[in-house]
């Protein structure tokens, strides 16, 4: 999709933007609009003077929006010089308009609007303007093609969707210090409502208890960021609050008004439970309109060649009118077969002539006994394709043609649909896609896939009308993992962003305690919520004991409480089936025959590991008291990951890293009571003496 996020560039009076995830794919569109030739140019003034003594003018063109072939070599020659071969495309228009406007010279410039339409949207933008002028505007169209003193302008108005970003926000809070700030407010006893809550976020932010940092700016950022802040505040809450009921029961205001009733909430959460800090990443980009303005003076579109040539004067004496009815080739595309055209010079006469056209015959001359000053009127019937929709024929009602030709879109008359479905906040860690079914009324049923690879996808609906569509969301786990499928709904929006319903997962760590006549471990881990369950198995099979992570599954909103069972086979083939225990721990001591806790570390050394900082090796040692567990890196490796179990009674855990180096000096460095990730930066070099 077109990036919105990045700015264009400027190259051979084309104008390239970037697209959202394809380096290698440029849109481009032109700055001005020209003239169609055929040879000679596609623009005619036609001025007439009527018996009545009447006069007026009609204002026939053809423009498209395309760009020229010299105009595409220069633009991919320059683009393969910075070392990348393109490929040049076009946008996606969605909508627009094209007008013809001058300035009448009227004591002041006055403007006027000689001409409106609607431009084709297949490939390069065209139109086909005829256009029915007054005396002043015929005049003016005149004096605009002779001399340029009052310039007359064809604008196309076009407008596409891009994707704008992206918008990278990171937010970290210090939770103990924010407990201790709600505590010392009285937040204990004090009920507090949703609005006080959020002042209260709003707080913490400028003392710096709660850290905000724009990672990535795209787009509206302010708006981005009290969006990530509410996120925050709404997780914050579900962890450290629980609701209460108002202190008494609110006051009756009559038989007609009701009293409001509204939840407080509590700090609940005791300080011992909170973690020191937690972070939250918002990474995210936003589906916006992008408008396009071309233009080009009258006499501009005609490159130098004479404007005489294109002004005509007649008189409307002629009995007889060749018609030309033209239409745009893009019936496949929009699931129609044929279109018939009727004319007739009054609706309530018999229709005079019917002409179909197809893609193959996009055009008819027909020549009706009309005189020139006659209004014409004609109807279209679309043929839809009965392998492509079930919607029926359709007809639009008698619209007056001016001049001799006869234009038919039938994307105008009988407007299909568009339906776009990206995937927002989906963790394709996990899940496999995302099926979205999408059902209208008299069309048939389509389905569209979303994955890790294809975030995004359209839908053509001929004949769906504006009605609103029925949408039915499955989501597709892993192999061993949940699916879950979201009731039918109803969709207005021609652009549908899918979040997902499930919530932040439960990051459940399982260390095995070394025991005594054990063949194997089994823990077995089973989450459960209105319905929705999902489960785990985590094995260690003879003297394995490396610690194992599980992630259970859970709908946005559900509780973080689990359950788990240790079994375990013994060496006498007796299988010991221990009871199921529901917690909130995400840590998990198998075996332990006392209170403990469980210290994880995990320790990043830079510079590409002991090798590329010039060293033997690098151990890490972990210990709290007379327990410890240590890890050698050596070579390349630059990771290590200490998981400690210790009684809960023994003392705060502390990292000793001793470093050997190649000259056999023994660099140490002590953490008391370590973050859960610590670097070790490279060594300072020795200064030359």
């Amino acid at each position: 999709m077109l990036d919105a996020g990045r700015a264009p560039a400027y190259l051979h009076g084309l104008i390239v933007f970037f697209d959202h995830a394809d380096e290698d794919l440029r849109y481009i569109v032109p700055e001005t609009p020209r003239i169609v030739l055929d040879p000679d140019p596609r623009l005619s003034l036609l001025l007439y003077r009527s018996g009545e003594g009447g006069s007026g003018g009609l204002l026939q063109l053809e423009s498209s929006l395309a760009p020229t072939e010299t105009q595409l070599e220069a633009v991919e020659r320059d683009l393969a010089s910075a070392g990348r071969t393109p490929t040049l495309a076009r946008p996606d228009w969605r909508s627009g308009t094209v007008r013809v406007v001058g300035w009448l010279d009227e004591g002041g410039l006055t403007p006027i609007a000689l001409a409106v339409g609607p431009p084709s949207l297949v490939g390069d933008p065209l139109v086909v303007l005829a256009a029915h002028l007054d005396q002043a505007g015929a005049a003016l169209a005149d004096r605009a093609l002779r001399d340029e003193s009052l310039p007359t302008a064809l604008i196309f108005e076009l407008e596409t969707i891009g994707l704008s970003g992206p918008l990278g926000i990171e937010v970290e809070a210090d939770l103990q210090a924010v407990h201790d700030r709600l505590t010392a407010e009285g937040a204990l006893t004090t009920p507090y409502g949703r609005a006080r809550l959020a002042k209260t976020w709003e707080a913490l932010e400028r003392e710096n208890l709660i850290r905000v940092k724009v990672v990535d700016e795209g787009g509206d950022v302010e708006s981005r960021r009290a969006e990530a802040m509410r996120r925050v505040g709404e997780d914050l809450i579900a962890s450290m609050f629980s609701p209460f009921p108002p202190p008494e029961k609110p006051a009756a205001l009559g038989d007609e008004a009701v009293a409001a009733i509204e939840l407080s909430f509590k700090l609940t959460m005791r300080r011992e439970e909170v973690s020191r800090t937690s972070r939250w990443a918002f990474h995210e980009r936003r589906a916006v309109p992008v408008k396009h303005y071309a233009a080009a003076s009258l006499v501009g579109l005609l490159g130098g060649k004479s404007p005489a040539d294109r002004i005509h004067q007649v008189d409307l004496e002629p009995e007889t009118r060749e018609i030309v009815v033209r239409l745009e080739p893009e019936l496949a595309r929009l699931g129609i077969l044929s279109v018939e055209v009727d004319l007739t010079r009054d609706t309530g006469d018999d229709i005079e002539q019917t002409v179909l056209l197809t893609d193959e015959i996009p055009e008819q001359r027909i020549v009706l006994v009309a005189r020139n000053d006659e209004t014409l009127m004609h109807r279209v019937r679309a043929r839809f394709d009965p392998l492509v929709t079930r919607g029926e024929d359709r007809e639009s009602g008698w619209v007056g043609a001016l001049g001799n030709l006869v234009v038919v879109s039938a994307r105008r008359l009988f407007p299909p649909r568009s339906f776009t479905v990206i995937a927002g906040r989906v963790e394709f860690d996990w899940l496999d896609s995302v099926e979205v079914i999408v059902a209208a009324p008299e069309e048939l049923e389509r389905t569209l896939v979303l994955d890790a690879s294809t975030r995004s996808a359209d839908l053509f609906l001929p004949a769906a009308g504006a009605g609103p569509l029925n949408v039915t969301t499955h989501w597709r786990g892993l192999p061993g993992e949940p699916t879950h499928s979201d009731p039918p709904r109803l969709v207005d929006d021609d652009l549908l962003v899918l979040d997902s319903p499930f919530g932040d997962s439960i990051r459940v760590l399982a260390v095995p305690l070394p025991l005594s006549d054990t063949l194997s471990i089994v823990v077995e881990l089973r989450y459960a919520d209105e319905g929705y369950s999902h489960k785990k198995t985590l094995t260690w099979e003879g003297g394995d004991r490396a610690p194992k992570r599980a992630g259970l599954r859970r709908l946005v909103g559900s509780p973080r409480s689990y359950e788990y069972r240790v079994v375990l086979l013994r060496q006498n083939g007796i299988l010991d089936e221990g009871p199921w225990i529901s917690t909130e721990e995400v840590t998990l001591a198998v075996g332990a025959q006392e209170a403990v806790r469980v210290h994880e570390t995990e320790l990043v050394v830079l510079g590409g590991g002991p090798a590329g900082r010039g060293s033997l090796a690098v151990e890490a040692l972990l210990e709290a008291g007379t327990h410890q567990v240590r890890q050698l890196l050596e070579g390349e490796a630059d990771h290590a990951r200490l998981v400690l179990v210790a009684p809960e009674e023994a003392p705060a855990p502390a990292l000793v890293v001793r470093e050997f180096m190649m000259t056999g000096a023994i660099e140490e460095t002590l953490w008391e009571s370590p973050e859960s990730l610590v670097v070790l930066p490279p060594p300072i070099p020795a200064e030359d003496p």
